[in-house]
């Protein structure tokens, strides 16, 4: 049977640093469960503890998409520019 688990209690009992589980939960590699401030870790040599699955959230998708865009957007950009640098300064003045 499982448990839940301190920081210190699961990076002792599976040899890894503190950091590295804080880490892992930022990135949602662990699903902590919080009691009085403080992260606890399942813990069951048998069974492991429930993963998140969606790590991607659709503020970060919306986002990712209007990178995208945008980078387009900028090479579509130094295209005209480059252009527009080729072009004799006379062509581009009406006079």
């Amino acid at each position: 049977m499982g448990e839940w688990l301190s920081l210190m209690e699961y990076a002792t009992r599976n040899g890894v640093s503190i950091s590295t589980l804080r880490r892992q939960i930022k990135g949602g590699r662990l699903l902590p469960r919080t009691e009085g401030g403080r992260y606890l870790l399942w813990h069951d040599a048998a069974q492991p503890a429930p993963a998140r699955t969606d790590t991607t959230s659709p503020r970060v998708a919306e986002l990712e998409l209007q990178l995208k865009k945008a980078r387009e957007e900028i090479a579509e950009l130094k295209t005209l520019l480059a252009f527009y640098e080729e072009q004799p300064l006379a062509s581009q003045l009406s006079i």
